[in-house]
Protein backbone atom coordinates (compact mmCIF):
# COMPACT_ATOMS: atom_id res chain seq x y z
CA UNK A 1 0.00 0.00 0.00
CA UNK A 2 1.58 3.23 -0.84
CA UNK A 3 0.69 6.10 1.90
CA UNK A 4 1.64 9.79 1.60
CA UNK A 5 5.17 11.38 2.20
CA UNK A 6 5.49 14.02 4.94
CA UNK A 7 2.77 16.89 4.32
CA UNK A 8 3.85 20.71 4.46
CA UNK A 9 6.49 21.74 2.37
CA UNK A 10 6.55 18.17 0.16
CA UNK A 11 2.76 17.88 -0.16
CA UNK A 12 2.41 22.06 -0.47
CA UNK A 13 4.89 21.42 -3.81
CA UNK A 14 2.25 18.94 -5.14
CA UNK A 15 -0.49 21.30 -4.85
CA UNK A 16 1.56 23.84 -6.52
CA UNK A 17 2.64 21.92 -9.08
CA UNK A 18 -1.34 20.74 -9.87
CA UNK A 19 -2.42 24.42 -9.43
CA UNK A 20 0.23 25.69 -12.68
CA UNK A 21 -0.65 22.61 -14.55
CA UNK A 22 -4.43 23.34 -14.38
CA UNK A 23 -3.81 26.83 -14.42
CA UNK A 24 -2.12 26.32 -18.30
CA UNK A 25 -4.57 23.80 -18.97
CA UNK A 26 -1.15 20.85 -19.60
CA UNK A 27 -1.91 17.23 -19.18
CA UNK A 28 0.23 14.99 -17.07
CA UNK A 29 1.68 14.00 -21.25
CA UNK A 30 2.39 17.47 -22.22
CA UNK A 31 4.52 18.19 -18.66
CA UNK A 32 6.12 15.43 -18.91
CA UNK A 33 7.15 16.22 -22.27
CA UNK A 34 8.51 19.65 -21.26
CA UNK A 35 10.42 18.63 -18.45
CA UNK A 36 11.33 14.89 -19.11
CA UNK A 37 9.78 13.95 -15.69
CA UNK A 38 7.45 11.16 -16.78
CA UNK A 39 3.54 11.25 -15.82
CA UNK A 40 3.15 8.87 -13.43
CA UNK A 41 6.37 10.39 -11.26
CA UNK A 42 4.35 13.59 -11.99
CA UNK A 43 0.74 12.11 -10.72
CA UNK A 44 2.53 10.93 -7.48
CA UNK A 45 4.28 13.81 -6.75
CA UNK A 46 0.98 16.14 -7.08
CA UNK A 47 -1.20 13.52 -5.24
CA UNK A 48 2.23 13.73 -2.58
CA UNK A 49 2.89 9.97 -2.71
CA UNK A 50 6.54 10.85 -3.45
CA UNK A 51 9.10 13.01 -1.82
CA UNK A 52 10.73 14.79 -4.98
CA UNK A 53 14.22 15.03 -5.28
CA UNK A 54 15.62 18.40 -5.90
CA UNK A 55 17.18 16.89 -9.54
CA UNK A 56 13.61 16.31 -10.71
CA UNK A 57 12.40 19.27 -8.92
CA UNK A 58 14.95 21.44 -10.62
CA UNK A 59 13.66 19.25 -14.50
CA UNK A 60 10.25 20.63 -13.47
CA UNK A 61 11.11 24.24 -12.98
CA UNK A 62 13.38 24.32 -16.15
CA UNK A 63 10.75 23.09 -18.01
CA UNK A 64 7.87 25.17 -17.21
CA UNK A 65 9.62 28.56 -16.49
CA UNK A 66 8.99 28.45 -12.78
CA UNK A 67 11.88 29.60 -10.37
CA UNK A 68 12.21 27.04 -7.85
CA UNK A 69 12.28 29.80 -4.80
CA UNK A 70 8.62 30.05 -5.48
CA UNK A 71 8.22 26.35 -5.45
CA UNK A 72 9.61 25.67 -2.10
CA UNK A 73 8.53 28.51 -0.69
CA UNK A 74 6.96 28.63 2.59
CA UNK A 75 3.96 31.03 1.07
CA UNK A 76 0.72 30.74 3.40
CA UNK A 77 -1.52 29.77 -0.21
CA UNK A 78 0.23 26.82 -1.76
CA UNK A 79 -1.99 26.74 -4.86
CA UNK A 80 -0.53 30.00 -6.35
CA UNK A 81 0.71 29.93 -9.36
CA UNK A 82 4.70 30.94 -9.30
CA UNK A 83 5.75 33.20 -12.08
CA UNK A 84 9.51 33.46 -12.92
CA UNK A 85 10.58 36.49 -12.55
CA UNK A 86 11.95 38.11 -15.50
CA UNK A 87 16.05 38.90 -15.82
CA UNK A 88 16.94 41.77 -14.10
CA UNK A 89 19.31 44.71 -15.12
CA UNK A 90 22.98 45.16 -14.09
CA UNK A 91 22.24 45.72 -10.49
CA UNK A 92 25.09 46.45 -7.93
CA UNK A 93 24.76 46.53 -4.22
CA UNK A 94 22.30 44.10 -3.94
CA UNK A 95 22.06 42.23 -0.06
CA UNK A 96 20.28 39.41 1.93
CA UNK A 97 20.14 38.57 5.15
CA UNK A 98 18.98 35.10 6.52
CA UNK A 99 18.93 35.26 10.07
CA UNK A 100 18.43 32.33 12.76
CA UNK A 101 15.52 29.74 11.54
CA UNK A 102 14.70 31.95 8.35
CA UNK A 103 15.74 29.70 5.89
CA UNK A 104 13.75 27.95 3.38
CA UNK A 105 13.63 24.25 5.06
CA UNK A 106 13.19 21.31 2.40
CA UNK A 107 13.96 17.63 3.16
CA UNK A 108 13.99 14.25 1.27
CA UNK A 109 14.73 10.82 2.16
CA UNK A 110 18.73 11.19 2.18
CA UNK A 111 19.14 14.96 3.00
CA UNK A 112 17.55 17.74 5.26
CA UNK A 113 18.26 21.59 3.87
CA UNK A 114 17.75 24.60 4.79
CA UNK A 115 18.07 27.45 1.48
CA UNK A 116 19.80 30.83 2.56
CA UNK A 117 19.44 34.02 0.76
CA UNK A 118 15.98 32.60 -1.23
CA UNK A 119 14.80 36.27 -1.50
CA UNK A 120 17.47 36.91 -4.27
CA UNK A 121 16.77 35.61 -7.73
CA UNK A 122 19.57 34.97 -10.57
CA UNK A 123 22.20 35.02 -8.07
CA UNK A 124 25.65 33.51 -9.02
CA UNK A 125 26.13 31.52 -5.75
CA UNK A 126 23.65 28.90 -3.95
CA UNK A 127 24.47 28.42 -0.43
CA UNK A 128 22.88 25.66 1.49
CA UNK A 129 23.47 24.40 4.83
CA UNK A 130 22.61 20.49 4.56
CA UNK A 131 22.06 17.53 7.63
CA UNK A 132 22.63 14.92 5.92
CA UNK A 133 20.84 12.06 7.20
CA UNK A 134 22.01 9.31 4.69
CA UNK A 135 24.08 6.62 5.71
CA UNK A 136 24.61 3.97 2.53
CA UNK A 137 25.08 5.02 -1.29
CA UNK A 138 22.18 2.39 -1.83
CA UNK A 139 19.59 4.65 -0.60
CA UNK A 140 19.71 7.01 -3.28
CA UNK A 141 18.57 6.23 -6.78
CA UNK A 142 20.10 8.66 -8.48
CA UNK A 143 23.94 10.77 -8.09
CA UNK A 144 23.54 14.38 -8.25
CA UNK A 145 25.59 16.31 -11.32
CA UNK A 146 25.43 20.00 -12.26
CA UNK A 147 27.70 21.87 -13.76
CA UNK A 148 30.12 24.32 -12.44
CA UNK A 149 31.93 23.91 -8.86
CA UNK A 150 30.96 23.47 -5.41
CA UNK A 151 32.65 23.55 -1.90
CA UNK A 152 31.76 21.76 1.40
CA UNK A 153 32.39 22.80 4.72
CA UNK A 154 31.59 20.18 7.06
CA UNK A 155 29.82 22.00 10.56
CA UNK A 156 29.42 19.17 12.43
CA UNK A 157 29.82 15.60 12.52
CA UNK A 158 31.78 13.53 10.05
CA UNK A 159 31.21 13.29 6.26
CA UNK A 160 32.06 10.70 3.47
CA UNK A 161 32.05 12.20 0.01
CA UNK A 162 31.31 9.95 -2.33
CA UNK A 163 32.23 11.08 -6.65
CA UNK A 164 32.04 8.94 -9.91
CA UNK A 165 35.78 9.63 -10.38
CA UNK A 166 37.56 9.68 -6.59
CA UNK A 167 38.02 7.14 -4.25
CA UNK A 168 35.10 8.03 -1.38
CA UNK A 169 36.82 10.39 1.22
CA UNK A 170 35.75 11.72 4.88
CA UNK A 171 35.79 14.87 6.23
CA UNK A 172 35.60 16.36 9.96
CA UNK A 173 34.32 19.33 11.19
CA UNK A 174 36.35 22.61 10.35
CA UNK A 175 37.45 20.49 7.38
CA UNK A 176 36.18 21.09 3.74
CA UNK A 177 36.36 20.03 -0.20
CA UNK A 178 35.94 21.90 -3.18
CA UNK A 179 35.26 20.11 -6.83
CA UNK A 180 34.09 20.16 -10.45
CA UNK A 181 30.24 19.09 -9.89
CA UNK A 182 29.69 18.12 -12.98
CA UNK A 183 30.93 15.04 -11.40
CA UNK A 184 28.39 12.41 -9.62
CA UNK A 185 28.73 12.86 -6.22
CA UNK A 186 26.56 12.25 -2.75
CA UNK A 187 27.32 12.69 0.67
CA UNK A 188 27.07 10.10 3.30
CA UNK A 189 27.27 10.29 7.54
CA UNK A 190 29.36 8.16 9.26
CA UNK A 191 29.96 7.49 13.03
CA UNK A 192 27.46 8.10 15.64
CA UNK A 193 26.38 11.83 15.12
CA UNK A 194 24.57 13.04 11.60
CA UNK A 195 26.88 14.88 9.09
CA UNK A 196 25.69 19.03 9.06
CA UNK A 197 27.69 20.98 6.04
CA UNK A 198 27.35 24.09 4.52
CA UNK A 199 27.50 23.74 0.63
CA UNK A 200 27.88 26.77 -2.04
CA UNK A 201 27.49 26.02 -5.64
CA UNK A 202 28.52 28.43 -8.31
CA UNK A 203 28.40 28.41 -11.95
CA UNK A 204 30.43 30.70 -13.92
CA UNK A 205 30.00 29.20 -17.43
CA UNK A 206 26.36 30.36 -17.04
CA UNK A 207 23.50 32.80 -16.50
CA UNK A 208 22.90 32.69 -13.03
CA UNK A 209 20.15 30.41 -12.13
CA UNK A 210 17.57 29.17 -9.26
CA UNK A 211 18.72 27.34 -6.25
CA UNK A 212 17.03 23.93 -7.77
CA UNK A 213 20.39 23.78 -10.18
CA UNK A 214 22.64 22.85 -7.36
CA UNK A 215 20.21 20.71 -5.12
CA UNK A 216 20.77 17.28 -4.79
CA UNK A 217 18.55 13.77 -4.68
CA UNK A 218 16.42 11.87 -2.38
CA UNK A 219 15.77 8.47 -1.28
CA UNK A 220 13.48 5.86 -2.35
CA UNK A 221 10.60 5.70 -4.24
CA UNK A 222 11.51 7.25 -7.58
CA UNK A 223 10.59 5.95 -10.99
CA UNK A 224 13.26 3.95 -12.40
CA UNK A 225 13.02 6.07 -15.42
CA UNK A 226 13.68 9.07 -14.13
CA UNK A 227 17.01 7.89 -12.91
CA UNK A 228 19.49 4.97 -11.49
CA UNK A 229 22.72 5.16 -10.51
CA UNK A 230 25.63 3.56 -13.11
CA UNK A 231 27.66 0.83 -11.86
CA UNK A 232 30.39 3.27 -12.30
CA UNK A 233 28.55 5.60 -9.90
CA UNK A 234 27.93 2.74 -6.99
CA UNK A 235 31.45 1.76 -6.40
CA UNK A 236 33.81 2.21 -3.22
Amino acid sequence: MVTSVEDGLNGSIGRRLKAIRKGRKLTLIKVADLTGVSASTLSKIENALVSPSFDIIKRICDGLDIAIEDMVSDAEDPTATPVAPAAPPAMHGRKTTTRLGEGSRFTSGTYDYVAHATELFRKGMVPLEIHVRARSADEFDHWSRHSGEEFVFVLSGELEVHTDLYAPFRLKPGESTYFDSAMAHIYLSVGDEDARVLSISYDPRQKPAPISTYMHVTARPVDPEDGAPTEAMIRT
